[in-house]
């Protein structure tokens, strides 16, 4: 079985990315261009001769992937990277234990196959597929567990610091009894010798990360890269400095957001007046400025307006980008025309694209990533007997159980038959008043309402012992559903990669890979277990 969906048909989607994906006017100009083979050739034509910092970026990828053993696919793609018509797309996430959830795979391999097609389908550019690794993110619960075959693993300690500069050093505790369990499945050696490489080896949490994806995707050619680092903040030091002074985002990106809310848009994350921590000394701490003094906050320590911009020269990376700011760093840094993402990550994005124009930056083609409900034999045998597609799994689940309840009724109370003769006869009664004595209204339209809620109770009776009725199929389809998304959440956010690599062994990485459409924006429902 397999089935899709466009993400803009999903009833729980923001209404932001469903207006995004089917090109609605009013949302223009939070945006480039769309996605097409065609566009990302206009993309590239215009980042080119915008991107200056090609050599250096080398250098540092160089420095950051020297320890690895690269593939015969990732040497030709760094290489090709310091070619002038070269071109990056790229994805990004935070170091979540084990990959953490489900979507993290599904991200990258969406990289990696819209490169892939983009390089078979024209010659006039190269498209290197990147990783760019939140190392500076703090949130350290975020990214501290994961669910392998259903249990919950945790790593359970106390960090305020940069995730990226976590030590590794008791994770053999935190995964030994995982890692035990891996033994007892087909591939599970396999992910085994990836964990020694990679949290059993490396001693901070970024350099784990780094070969635990390299080893998983190496031989797809994705490179990856870490911001956190002197050569990178060097470059992008007027932006810091722009936004600390001058607070020019927070003035242009405010503008949007007011856009945004009088389109009774969510607003996905609101600029601070200054969008950068300071870190030192393993804190990393919010700016402020009150009276031209720059504060850290949660510190002893304040700068004057002179003092902080030279430490901005001096210690460029003592400065780290918030979540606003990080895709302004991303762009500067990298020669990129695409960025794939969630739908939160689209939406913030979307809140940039007029500091973008302001800083001459080219902003990068959106992509919202696929998303996949992954079945297997059982589960869909179970959804052919209940005659379920695609579209009643992604309703609200009582939605779902009304149809199926419905659909296997020989009888249907017609409440909207009666509901409507009610009201006419109130109308009626309405005009017979007018015509006799008009403060006669009120009382009638309390008794409306009165035998309105009536039958709506009489409704509900009807329901509830329909239901019962059917009690069988309702169960069937809750157990079904639970299975389906855990906690009541999509599968691809709980769950993690790893029962299905210890399962599946590389073989599922590829599988995925062959089901993402890199230019639609859908879902797609299939069974793992016939790969079709």
């Amino acid at each position: 079985m397999k089935n899709q969906i466009n993400i803009a048909d999903i009833p729980g989607n923001s209404q932001l990315i469903k207006d995004y994906v089917t090109k609605e006017e009013k949302i223009a100009s939070l945006y480039g261009r769309n996605l097409s083979p065609k566009s990302l050739l206009k993309q590239a034509r215009e980042k080119i001769s915008n991107y200056k910092h090609r050599e250096k970026l080398i250098d540092e990828l160089q420095r950051q992937l020297k320890n690895l053993q690269l593939s015969e696919k990732q040497t030709i793609n760094l290489k090709n990277l310091s070619l002038a018509n070269s071109m990056t797309i790229t994805t990004g996430h935070q170091l979540n234990l084990m990959t953490g959830p489900l979507y993290f795979i599904y991200k990258i391999l969406q990289v990696i196959k819209l490169c892939d097609t983009m390089n078979e389908r024209q010659e006039e550019f190269k498209f290197i597929p990147i990783f760019w690794m939140a190392t500076e993110d703090h949130d350290f619960e975020e990214i501290n567990h994961f669910n392998f075959n259903r249990e919950f693993i945790s790593w359970n300690e106390k960090h305020h610091d940069y995730v990226g500069e976590i030590s590794t050093g008791g994770l053999k505790t935190v995964l030994s009894d995982f890692y035990e369990e891996l033994k007892y499945y087909p591939f599970g050696n396999d992910l085994r010798k990836i964990i020694e490489k990679s949290y059993y080896t490396a001693d901070n949490l970024s350099n784990a990360t780094r070969i635990l994806v390299h080893e998983l995707f190496k031989e797809y050619g994705l490179l990856f890269i870490d911001g956190n680092t002197e050569t990178l903040k060097k470059l992008f030091i007027p932006f810091i400095k722009d936004d600390i002074k001058e607070k020019k985002s927070y003035r242009i990106i405010s503008k949007t957001i007011e856009k945004l809310k009088s389109d009774h848009y969510k607003i996905q994350v609101n600029p601070r007046k200054i969008n950068f921590f300071y870190h030192k000394n393993k804190e990393r701490n919010r700016i402020d400025e009150t009276n031209g003094k720059y504060y850290i906050l949660g510190s002893c320590k304040n700068f004057s307006e002179v003092e902080i911009l030279e430490e901005i020269d001096k210690h460029p990376e003592n400065f780290s980008p918030n979540a606003l700011m990080r895709p302004v760093y991303q762009e500067v840094i990298l020669p990129n025309v695409a960025y794939i993402g969630g739908n939160a990550e689209i939406a913030y994005w979307m809140e940039l694209k007029d500091y973008f124009s302001a800083q001459n930056i080219p902003f990068p083609i959106l992509v919202p990533r696929n998303s996949f409900l992954l079945i297997n034999d059982n589960q869909e045998k179970r959804m052919k007997r209940l005659s379920l597609n695609i579209n009643h799994l992604f309703l609200p689940k009582e939605q779902t159980i009304n149809t199926l309840v419905t659909q296997n009724s020989s009888y249907i109370f017609d409440f909207a038959k009666y509901e409507s003769r009610l009201k006419d006869m109130f109308d009626d009664l309405l005009k017979e008043s007018a015509n006799t004595d008009p403060s006669w209204e009120n009382m009638i339209m309390a008794q409306k309402k009165k035998q309105l809620n009536g039958l709506e109770k009489i409704n509900k009776r009807f329901y509830k012992a329909n239901r019962l009725k059917h009690k069988e199929i309702v169960y069937n389809f809750e157990k079904l559903y639970e299975e389906l998304f855990p906690k009541g959440s999509w599968q691809e956010r709980v769950y993690n990669f790893s029962f299905y690599y210890a399962t599946m062994g590389s073989e599922f990485l590829a599988r995925i890979y062959n089901e993402i459409n890199e230019f639609q924006n859908i879902v797609t429902v299939f069974n793992l277990e016939k790969g079709k």
